[in-house]
């Protein structure tokens, strides 16, 4: 059996922030068990869960998150931005509260 093309691209394409995010650097982090893939600019931030788990939950996900989104960019997360689901967070960006030696990463 044939593996299709359209499937392989869009597979590769996971973990990949979309281009109008302008999210122009990336890396990974894992904290509270959980392994993210971590796209960011200097104002905000998407963190993709990679690992499987089963039926994380949702809060510990978001906290973990936010620990792998200030590992990886060395900026602060914005009290209270943190949003979305188990599988992508969505949140806003302080890099000038940071340590001004990673903030240019």
């Amino acid at each position: 059996m044939r593996f299709p093309v359209f499937l392989v691209l869009i597979l590769s394409a996971c973990n990949t922030a979309h281009p109008l995010d302008r999210l122009d650097r990336s890396g990974a982090a894992s904290a509270g068990g959980h392994d993210f893939r971590v796209n960011w600019n200097l104002e905000s931030a998407q963190a993709t869960r990679t690992n499987v788990t089963w039926r994380p939950g949702l809060p510990q996900v978001v906290i973990a998150a936010v620990e792998a989104t200030e590992q990886v960019t060395g900026c602060a997360v914005k009290p209270g931005s943190a949003v979305g689901d188990i599988a992508l967070v969505n949140m806003a960006l302080d890099c000038r509260a940071g340590d001004p030696a990673r903030q240019g990463r």
